[in-house]
């Protein structure tokens, strides 16, 4: 469970960071903001998923 969430936090400092960049520096063609957009919404659902699912079993005892 750690990894997952390790990884979703990473994939959405990604597509922030993407998200940041697109509206600074250069503008993003439109299937490319909504794919942003897409891979942003499933990251932060797992990110919420791990981090309830640690803190109702904070010791591992929830089967994987």
């Amino acid at each position: 469970m750690k990894k997952l969430q390790f990884v979703s936090l990473v994939v959405l400092g990604l597509s922030v960071v993407l998200w940041t960049v697109g509206r600074i520096f250069f503008p993003l063609p439109d299937w490319a903001v909504r794919a942003n957009g897409v891979v942003m919404l499933i990251a932060m659902a797992l990110l919420v998923f791990t981090s309830v699912r640690r803190k109702i079993a904070p010791n591992g005892s929830c089967p994987d």
